[in-house]
Protein backbone atom coordinates (compact mmCIF):
# COMPACT_ATOMS: atom_id res chain seq x y z
CA UNK A 1 0.00 0.00 0.00
CA UNK A 2 2.80 2.41 0.95
CA UNK A 3 4.68 1.54 -2.23
CA UNK A 4 1.54 2.23 -4.28
CA UNK A 5 0.98 5.60 -2.58
CA UNK A 6 4.59 6.59 -3.08
CA UNK A 7 4.48 5.56 -6.73
CA UNK A 8 1.25 7.51 -7.23
CA UNK A 9 2.79 10.57 -5.51
CA UNK A 10 5.86 10.41 -7.72
CA UNK A 11 3.73 10.13 -10.87
CA UNK A 12 1.68 13.14 -9.76
CA UNK A 13 4.77 15.24 -9.07
CA UNK A 14 6.29 14.25 -12.43
CA UNK A 15 3.06 15.35 -14.11
CA UNK A 16 3.14 18.65 -12.22
CA UNK A 17 6.76 19.23 -13.26
CA UNK A 18 5.88 18.47 -16.87
CA UNK A 19 3.00 20.94 -16.82
CA UNK A 20 5.16 23.64 -15.22
CA UNK A 21 7.93 23.23 -17.77
CA UNK A 22 5.43 23.12 -20.65
CA UNK A 23 3.82 26.40 -19.56
CA UNK A 24 7.22 28.04 -19.15
CA UNK A 25 8.22 26.86 -22.64
CA UNK A 26 5.06 28.53 -23.94
CA UNK A 27 6.24 31.80 -22.35
CA UNK A 28 9.64 31.39 -24.02
CA UNK A 29 8.35 30.42 -27.47
CA UNK A 30 5.22 32.57 -27.74
CA UNK A 31 6.50 35.58 -25.80
CA UNK A 32 10.25 35.95 -25.22
CA UNK A 33 11.21 34.66 -28.66
CA UNK A 34 9.23 37.59 -30.07
CA UNK A 35 11.91 39.92 -28.78
CA UNK A 36 14.80 37.50 -29.37
CA UNK A 37 13.88 37.28 -33.09
CA UNK A 38 12.64 40.84 -33.49
CA UNK A 39 14.09 42.88 -36.36
CA UNK A 40 13.45 46.58 -35.69
CA UNK A 41 12.44 48.92 -38.47
CA UNK A 42 14.34 52.19 -38.47
CA UNK A 43 11.98 55.13 -38.15
CA UNK A 44 12.60 58.38 -40.01
CA UNK A 45 12.99 61.55 -37.99
CA UNK A 46 10.18 64.02 -38.51
CA UNK A 47 11.23 67.53 -39.43
CA UNK A 48 10.79 70.27 -36.80
CA UNK A 49 9.66 67.85 -34.09
CA UNK A 50 10.51 69.68 -30.88
CA UNK A 51 11.34 67.58 -27.82
CA UNK A 52 11.51 68.53 -24.15
CA UNK A 53 13.89 66.41 -22.07
CA UNK A 54 12.63 66.39 -18.46
CA UNK A 55 14.83 65.50 -15.46
CA UNK A 56 13.97 65.53 -11.76
CA UNK A 57 17.06 66.17 -9.63
CA UNK A 58 17.37 66.03 -5.84
CA UNK A 59 20.94 66.47 -4.55
CA UNK A 60 22.35 65.30 -7.87
CA UNK A 61 25.22 67.74 -8.33
CA UNK A 62 27.78 64.92 -8.51
CA UNK A 63 25.83 63.31 -11.38
CA UNK A 64 24.59 66.35 -13.29
CA UNK A 65 28.08 67.77 -13.65
CA UNK A 66 28.81 64.80 -15.94
CA UNK A 67 25.47 63.90 -17.52
CA UNK A 68 23.82 67.27 -18.16
CA UNK A 69 26.41 68.57 -20.68
CA UNK A 70 26.14 65.30 -22.65
CA UNK A 71 22.33 65.45 -22.67
CA UNK A 72 22.43 69.10 -23.73
CA UNK A 73 24.86 68.27 -26.57
CA UNK A 74 22.62 65.76 -28.34
CA UNK A 75 22.68 65.63 -32.11
CA UNK A 76 19.17 66.97 -32.54
CA UNK A 77 17.90 70.17 -34.19
CA UNK A 78 15.14 71.32 -31.82
CA UNK A 79 15.02 70.50 -28.12
CA UNK A 80 15.15 71.87 -24.62
CA UNK A 81 16.31 70.33 -21.33
CA UNK A 82 14.21 71.03 -18.24
CA UNK A 83 15.81 70.20 -14.90
CA UNK A 84 13.53 70.34 -11.86
CA UNK A 85 15.64 71.13 -8.80
CA UNK A 86 13.73 69.26 -6.09
CA UNK A 87 14.74 70.81 -2.73
CA UNK A 88 18.46 70.21 -3.31
CA UNK A 89 21.04 71.47 -0.82
CA UNK A 90 24.25 70.10 -2.30
CA UNK A 91 25.15 72.50 -5.10
CA UNK A 92 22.74 71.09 -7.69
CA UNK A 93 21.49 74.60 -8.44
CA UNK A 94 25.01 75.89 -9.09
CA UNK A 95 25.79 72.99 -11.44
CA UNK A 96 22.60 73.61 -13.43
CA UNK A 97 23.29 77.35 -13.63
CA UNK A 98 26.81 76.67 -14.87
CA UNK A 99 25.41 74.42 -17.60
CA UNK A 100 22.77 77.02 -18.54
CA UNK A 101 25.57 79.51 -19.14
CA UNK A 102 27.04 77.13 -21.73
CA UNK A 103 23.80 75.66 -23.08
CA UNK A 104 20.97 78.25 -23.24
CA UNK A 105 18.37 75.59 -24.10
CA UNK A 106 18.67 74.20 -20.55
CA UNK A 107 15.98 75.48 -18.18
CA UNK A 108 15.75 75.09 -14.42
CA UNK A 109 12.57 74.85 -12.35
CA UNK A 110 13.14 75.24 -8.62
CA UNK A 111 11.00 73.65 -5.94
CA UNK A 112 11.23 74.57 -2.27
CA UNK A 113 9.77 73.23 0.97
CA UNK A 114 6.76 75.54 0.75
CA UNK A 115 5.58 73.94 -2.50
CA UNK A 116 4.76 70.33 -1.60
CA UNK A 117 5.35 67.52 0.84
CA UNK A 118 4.66 64.77 -1.72
CA UNK A 119 7.31 62.05 -1.58
CA UNK A 120 8.98 60.80 -4.76
CA UNK A 121 9.41 62.17 -8.28
CA UNK A 122 5.80 62.50 -9.34
CA UNK A 123 5.29 66.11 -8.32
CA UNK A 124 8.66 67.39 -9.65
CA UNK A 125 8.12 65.57 -12.95
CA UNK A 126 4.56 66.92 -13.22
CA UNK A 127 5.87 70.47 -12.79
CA UNK A 128 8.62 69.85 -15.35
CA UNK A 129 6.14 68.43 -17.85
CA UNK A 130 3.76 71.38 -17.42
CA UNK A 131 6.69 73.74 -17.97
CA UNK A 132 7.73 71.96 -21.18
CA UNK A 133 7.60 74.01 -24.35
CA UNK A 134 7.12 71.03 -26.65
CA UNK A 135 4.45 68.35 -26.80
CA UNK A 136 6.94 65.50 -27.14
CA UNK A 137 8.69 64.58 -23.89
CA UNK A 138 11.74 62.43 -23.16
CA UNK A 139 12.26 61.51 -19.50
CA UNK A 140 15.47 60.39 -17.86
CA UNK A 141 17.28 60.62 -14.52
CA UNK A 142 20.15 62.82 -13.38
CA UNK A 143 22.50 59.84 -13.14
CA UNK A 144 21.75 58.56 -16.67
CA UNK A 145 24.32 59.11 -19.40
CA UNK A 146 23.12 58.77 -23.02
CA UNK A 147 25.03 56.00 -24.78
CA UNK A 148 25.56 58.26 -27.81
CA UNK A 149 24.87 61.71 -29.18
CA UNK A 150 22.01 60.16 -31.18
CA UNK A 151 20.00 59.05 -28.14
CA UNK A 152 17.39 61.80 -28.44
CA UNK A 153 17.16 61.45 -32.21
CA UNK A 154 16.57 57.68 -32.10
CA UNK A 155 13.93 57.90 -29.38
CA UNK A 156 12.07 60.83 -30.97
CA UNK A 157 12.06 59.22 -34.43
CA UNK A 158 9.26 56.85 -33.35
CA UNK A 159 6.79 59.64 -32.58
CA UNK A 160 3.98 60.06 -35.08
CA UNK A 161 0.25 60.75 -35.01
CA UNK A 162 -0.43 57.29 -33.60
CA UNK A 163 2.65 56.54 -31.47
CA UNK A 164 2.57 58.61 -28.29
CA UNK A 165 4.70 56.40 -26.03
CA UNK A 166 8.26 55.26 -26.75
CA UNK A 167 9.78 52.73 -24.34
CA UNK A 168 13.59 52.70 -24.24
CA UNK A 169 16.23 50.70 -22.38
CA UNK A 170 18.40 51.79 -19.48
CA UNK A 171 21.37 49.69 -18.44
CA UNK A 172 23.98 50.05 -15.73
CA UNK A 173 27.71 50.32 -16.21
CA UNK A 174 29.25 46.93 -16.82
CA UNK A 175 31.66 45.73 -14.15
CA UNK A 176 33.33 42.39 -13.48
CA UNK A 177 32.00 41.87 -9.94
CA UNK A 178 29.21 39.37 -9.23
CA UNK A 179 26.62 41.83 -7.93
CA UNK A 180 26.95 43.88 -11.09
CA UNK A 181 26.28 40.80 -13.20
CA UNK A 182 23.34 39.75 -11.00
CA UNK A 183 21.68 43.18 -11.19
CA UNK A 184 22.24 43.33 -14.94
CA UNK A 185 20.67 39.86 -15.22
CA UNK A 186 17.58 41.18 -13.40
CA UNK A 187 17.38 44.26 -15.64
CA UNK A 188 17.79 42.24 -18.84
CA UNK A 189 15.20 39.68 -17.70
CA UNK A 190 12.80 42.51 -16.91
CA UNK A 191 13.46 44.28 -20.22
CA UNK A 192 12.98 41.11 -22.29
CA UNK A 193 9.59 40.77 -20.66
CA UNK A 194 8.28 44.30 -21.25
CA UNK A 195 9.64 44.48 -24.81
CA UNK A 196 8.13 41.07 -25.60
CA UNK A 197 4.74 42.02 -24.16
CA UNK A 198 4.75 45.08 -26.39
CA UNK A 199 5.47 42.91 -29.43
CA UNK A 200 2.40 40.75 -28.73
CA UNK A 201 0.37 43.97 -28.38
CA UNK A 202 0.07 43.90 -24.59
CA UNK A 203 2.28 46.84 -23.54
CA UNK A 204 2.35 47.13 -19.78
CA UNK A 205 5.47 48.88 -18.48
CA UNK A 206 8.44 51.12 -19.15
CA UNK A 207 11.39 52.53 -17.24
CA UNK A 208 11.51 56.24 -16.42
CA UNK A 209 15.28 56.41 -16.96
CA UNK A 210 14.62 56.22 -20.71
CA UNK A 211 11.00 56.84 -21.56
CA UNK A 212 9.18 59.17 -23.95
CA UNK A 213 5.56 60.19 -24.26
CA UNK A 214 3.53 63.21 -25.27
CA UNK A 215 2.46 66.04 -23.02
CA UNK A 216 -1.00 65.76 -24.54
CA UNK A 217 -1.29 62.12 -23.39
CA UNK A 218 -0.07 63.06 -19.92
CA UNK A 219 -2.62 65.85 -19.52
CA UNK A 220 -5.53 63.89 -21.02
CA UNK A 221 -4.95 61.12 -18.45
CA UNK A 222 -4.49 63.59 -15.58
CA UNK A 223 -0.85 62.67 -15.14
CA UNK A 224 0.05 60.78 -11.99
CA UNK A 225 -3.01 61.83 -9.99
CA UNK A 226 -4.55 58.35 -9.86
CA UNK A 227 -1.50 57.03 -8.01
CA UNK A 228 -0.11 60.16 -6.35
CA UNK A 229 -0.44 58.45 -2.99
CA UNK A 230 2.12 55.82 -4.05
CA UNK A 231 5.72 57.14 -3.72
CA UNK A 232 6.99 55.10 -6.68
CA UNK A 233 5.81 54.04 -10.13
CA UNK A 234 5.94 57.41 -11.89
CA UNK A 235 7.00 55.37 -14.92
CA UNK A 236 5.62 51.82 -14.68
CA UNK A 237 2.22 52.69 -13.19
CA UNK A 238 1.59 55.54 -15.62
CA UNK A 239 2.54 53.45 -18.66
CA UNK A 240 0.53 50.48 -17.40
CA UNK A 241 -2.54 52.69 -17.24
CA UNK A 242 -2.24 54.56 -20.56
CA UNK A 243 -0.31 52.30 -22.98
CA UNK A 244 -2.24 50.50 -25.72
CA UNK A 245 -1.25 48.30 -28.64
CA UNK A 246 -1.66 51.28 -30.97
CA UNK A 247 -0.08 54.21 -29.10
CA UNK A 248 3.14 52.51 -27.97
CA UNK A 249 6.49 51.69 -29.61
CA UNK A 250 9.91 50.45 -28.46
CA UNK A 251 13.52 51.48 -29.12
CA UNK A 252 16.40 49.43 -27.74
CA UNK A 253 19.37 49.92 -30.09
CA UNK A 254 22.70 50.51 -28.36
CA UNK A 255 22.90 54.20 -29.34
CA UNK A 256 19.41 54.87 -27.99
CA UNK A 257 20.14 53.51 -24.51
CA UNK A 258 20.97 55.39 -21.33
CA UNK A 259 23.59 54.18 -18.86
CA UNK A 260 23.31 54.53 -15.09
CA UNK A 261 26.08 54.29 -12.52
CA UNK A 262 26.94 50.87 -11.18
CA UNK A 263 24.82 50.29 -8.03
CA UNK A 264 26.31 46.87 -7.28
CA UNK A 265 25.25 46.23 -3.70
CA UNK A 266 22.98 43.61 -2.17
CA UNK A 267 20.83 46.39 -0.77
CA UNK A 268 20.33 47.92 -4.24
CA UNK A 269 19.45 44.53 -5.72
CA UNK A 270 16.96 43.86 -2.91
CA UNK A 271 15.36 47.31 -3.31
CA UNK A 272 15.16 46.87 -7.09
CA UNK A 273 13.21 43.61 -6.77
CA UNK A 274 11.03 44.87 -3.91
CA UNK A 275 10.00 48.06 -5.73
CA UNK A 276 9.26 46.07 -8.87
CA UNK A 277 6.98 43.71 -6.93
CA UNK A 278 5.21 46.67 -5.35
CA UNK A 279 4.63 48.34 -8.71
CA UNK A 280 3.32 45.14 -10.30
CA UNK A 281 0.81 44.76 -7.45
CA UNK A 282 -0.90 47.93 -8.79
CA UNK A 283 -0.98 46.78 -12.44
CA UNK A 284 -4.15 45.94 -14.36
CA UNK A 285 -5.54 42.51 -13.46
CA UNK A 286 -4.63 40.77 -16.72
CA UNK A 287 -1.08 42.09 -16.48
CA UNK A 288 -0.69 40.91 -12.89
CA UNK A 289 -2.00 37.50 -13.92
CA UNK A 290 0.41 37.12 -16.86
CA UNK A 291 3.42 38.23 -14.83
CA UNK A 292 2.33 36.28 -11.76
CA UNK A 293 1.93 32.96 -13.58
CA UNK A 294 5.40 33.26 -15.10
CA UNK A 295 7.05 34.21 -11.82
CA UNK A 296 5.24 31.47 -9.87
CA UNK A 297 6.26 28.81 -12.38
CA UNK A 298 9.86 30.04 -12.37
CA UNK A 299 9.94 29.72 -8.59
CA UNK A 300 8.40 26.22 -8.51
CA UNK A 301 10.31 24.35 -11.22
CA UNK A 302 13.62 23.86 -9.39
CA UNK A 303 12.14 22.79 -6.01
CA UNK A 304 9.77 20.33 -7.72
CA UNK A 305 12.61 18.90 -9.80
CA UNK A 306 14.85 18.50 -6.72
CA UNK A 307 11.97 16.87 -4.84
CA UNK A 308 11.58 14.29 -7.59
CA UNK A 309 15.29 13.50 -7.67
CA UNK A 310 15.16 12.87 -3.91
CA UNK A 311 11.90 10.89 -3.97
CA UNK A 312 12.71 8.52 -6.80
CA UNK A 313 15.14 5.68 -6.09
CA UNK A 314 17.98 5.58 -8.58
CA UNK A 315 16.59 4.47 -11.91
CA UNK A 316 18.61 5.37 -14.98
CA UNK A 317 15.65 5.64 -17.34
CA UNK A 318 13.56 7.85 -15.02
CA UNK A 319 16.48 10.11 -14.16
CA UNK A 320 17.32 10.53 -17.84
CA UNK A 321 13.73 11.74 -18.34
CA UNK A 322 14.02 14.17 -15.41
CA UNK A 323 17.34 15.59 -16.58
CA UNK A 324 16.03 15.82 -20.15
CA UNK A 325 13.01 17.83 -19.01
CA UNK A 326 15.22 20.28 -17.15
CA UNK A 327 17.69 20.42 -20.04
CA UNK A 328 14.96 21.34 -22.52
CA UNK A 329 13.83 24.16 -20.23
CA UNK A 330 17.42 25.44 -19.90
CA UNK A 331 18.07 25.28 -23.66
CA UNK A 332 15.02 27.37 -24.50
CA UNK A 333 15.84 29.73 -21.64
CA UNK A 334 19.40 30.22 -22.90
CA UNK A 335 18.22 30.87 -26.44
CA UNK A 336 15.60 33.45 -25.40
CA UNK A 337 17.78 35.13 -22.81
CA UNK A 338 21.03 34.91 -24.79
CA UNK A 339 19.58 36.46 -27.94
CA UNK A 340 17.77 39.10 -25.89
CA UNK A 341 20.92 40.04 -23.96
CA UNK A 342 22.85 40.28 -27.23
CA UNK A 343 20.26 42.67 -28.68
CA UNK A 344 20.66 44.87 -25.60
CA UNK A 345 24.46 44.65 -25.78
CA UNK A 346 24.65 43.11 -22.31
CA UNK A 347 27.81 41.02 -22.05
CA UNK A 348 29.14 38.54 -19.53
CA UNK A 349 25.90 37.39 -17.88
CA UNK A 350 24.61 34.56 -20.10
CA UNK A 351 27.28 32.03 -18.91
CA UNK A 352 25.97 32.49 -15.36
CA UNK A 353 22.30 32.28 -16.29
CA UNK A 354 21.58 29.11 -14.29
CA UNK A 355 23.26 30.49 -11.17
CA UNK A 356 21.38 33.79 -11.34
CA UNK A 357 18.15 31.97 -12.10
CA UNK A 358 18.60 29.86 -8.97
CA UNK A 359 19.38 32.93 -6.86
CA UNK A 360 16.23 34.65 -8.11
CA UNK A 361 14.21 31.50 -7.49
CA UNK A 362 15.22 31.57 -3.84
CA UNK A 363 15.03 35.35 -3.42
CA UNK A 364 11.72 36.11 -5.17
CA UNK A 365 9.32 34.51 -2.65
CA UNK A 366 11.33 35.88 0.29
CA UNK A 367 11.29 39.42 -1.08
CA UNK A 368 7.61 39.11 -2.01
CA UNK A 369 6.69 38.10 1.55
CA UNK A 370 8.79 40.90 3.05
CA UNK A 371 7.22 43.42 0.65
CA UNK A 372 3.73 42.24 1.60
CA UNK A 373 4.39 43.07 5.25
CA UNK A 374 5.15 46.69 4.37
CA UNK A 375 3.18 47.63 1.26
CA UNK A 376 2.83 51.27 2.27
CA UNK A 377 6.55 51.90 2.80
Amino acid sequence: MLIFLKTHLVETVVLVLGVLIFIQLLYYVLLFFKFALHKPKRSLLQQNLGVSVVISAKNEAHNLIHTLPVIASQNYPLFEVIVVNDHSNDGTKEVIEDCIARFPHIKMVELNSSVTNVVGKKFPLSIGIKTAMYNHLLLTDADCMPASENWLQLMAAHFNREKQIIIGYNRIQQRKNWMNKLIRYELVHYAIQFFSYHLIKIPMMGVGKNLAYTKELFIENKGFTSHYHIPYGEDTLFINRVATSKNCDIEYSYESQTISKDPSTVRTWFRLKKNRNKSISHFATKHRWLLGVYQTISVLIYPVWILLVLLIPWDLQIHIILFSMLLIKLIFQHIAFGMGAKKLNEKGIVPFLILFDLISTIANPVIYILSSFNKKS
